[in-house]
């Protein structure tokens, strides 16, 4: 039985080790590396107690992705970060919608039922792989959704490295990451808000900053109180922008306007809210569109001139054409978008950190509550996000 070591920046030896087997090369000699880590030789005496902890991790799988209740929590051995990967211990994670429909199988192809969920997460680097120099072992770290999209604009290449869908995700002690997509969290930035930005955090970024080029004074009116709304409300006040959000509670919006919502509207109440936020507000000239099929027509009545609707999320897109009229008569832009890129991701992390945006949180549920979570999460009586202590 050997010992591996884990490297750190500069290759230095972590203290923290990892028990394996000899990696054999193709001559039968054996190897100094086993999944790109350097093998560090026999164990001390003594040591296996300490040695033996990290070897195997409990991870939560989909099973038969057929509904909450079909995801498992299985042992597995520790995996060693290959060429290119990241081994990470998690300390939180996140829930978003997409989480959901993942889990129940209605998101896209089918997933091996061994696949490990969630995009969105934090944690502390444990080991690192061949060709890894941007991070290293002890650094607190968050990974794009998409962790090939780098930079520039998108390609649905992206999908092949889709963190927690085609490839594992966060719902695990210890997970593999793909290293390109990995970014140091800044010091300022706590792991709640952390465990957030890469998912509902930089999909707002992206809606925000990227698309509408929010500006001071602009109008922002973003639909529901959930994960990308609330980042949006936080983000858009951050640029300083006018808020416009809706709900069907007045708990809810009590709490956005404490965040600093500037006019708040219960969509249940007012079912022409779309004009009333128009007639209010002098109309929104960007709108976060989060449902997409029954809300369109509505979103598109509260804008301003000129105005730029971005279409998020994995509800489907509306049976019909939205009213063409309006689309015309205002000159409105409407725009899908996929989450963001690492670029993205990096310059909303230090945009948290400079401003001390903290996210919104409605639940936070021990790592062994994960199915209790994710039907609290369905359930949407809350507000912000729904996170996983993988500590608790």
């Amino acid at each position: 039985m050997q010992a591996w070591h884990n490297r750190q920046g500069g290759g230095d030896m972590n203290r923290r080790e990892f028990l394996g087997t000899t990696a054999v090369a193709a001559g039968g000699a054996a190897s100094g590396f086993a999944g790109g880590m350097a093998h560090a030789g026999e164990a001390r005496a003594g040591e296996s107690e300490t040695l033996d902890a990290p070897r195997r991790s409990r991870v939560w799988q989909i099973g038969g992705a057929g509904g909450f209740e079909t995801l498992r929590l299985a042992t597995r051995a520790t995996p060693m970060p290959g060429r290119g990967e990241v081994l990470v211990e998690v300390h939180m994670s996140g829930l978003a919608a997409r989480d959901q429909a993942i889990v129940r199988g209605w998101f896209l192809e089918d997933k091996p039922p061994t696949r490990i969920p969630l995009s969105e997460g934090v944690g502390t680097v444990v080991a690192v792989g061949e060709d890894v120099t941007h991070v290293a072992v002890g650094e607190r770290v968050t990974c794009a959704h998409f962790a090939r999209w780098i930079s520039g604009p998108w390609d649905p290449v992206n999908y092949a490295v889709d963190v927690g869908n085609t490839v594992d995700g966060w719902l695990g002690e210890r997970v593999i990451l793909p290293a390109s997509g990995v970014l140091r969290v800044p010091d300022g930035v706590d792991d709640r808000t952390a465990a957030t930005v890469s998912g509902s955090g930089v999909t707002a970024w992206q809606a925000l900053h990227e698309i509408a080029r929010v500006r001071a004074g602009d109008t922002v009116l973003t639909l529901g109180t959930g994960g990308v709304s609330t980042w949006g409300l936080l983000l858009a006040k951050a640029a300083g922008a006018r808020v416009v959000i809706t709900s069907s509670s007045d708990e809810k919006l009590a709490q956005m306007r404490a965040l600093g919502a500037d006019v708040t509207v219960n969509y249940r109440r007012h079912r022409d809210w779309g004009e009333r936020i128009h007639a209010e507000t002098g109309g929104a000239n960007i709108v976060l569109e989060t449902v997409g099929r029954i809300t369109l027509d509505r979103s598109m009545q509260a804008c301003a001139n000129n105005a730029m609707v971005v279409m998020i999320g994995t509800t489907p897109l509306p049976e019909r054409l939205p009213e063409m009229p309006g689309l015309y008569v205002r000159n409105l832009g409407l725009r899908a978008i996929s989450n963001g890129s690492r670029d993205m991701l990096a310059a909303l992390l230090r945009a948290v950190a400079a401003n001390g945006i903290e996210a919104v949180v409605g639940g936070v549920f021990g790592f062994e509550e994960v199915v209790a979570a994710f039907e609290y999460a369905a359930a949407a009586e809350h507000a912000g996000k729904v996170l996983i202590d993988h500590r608790r």
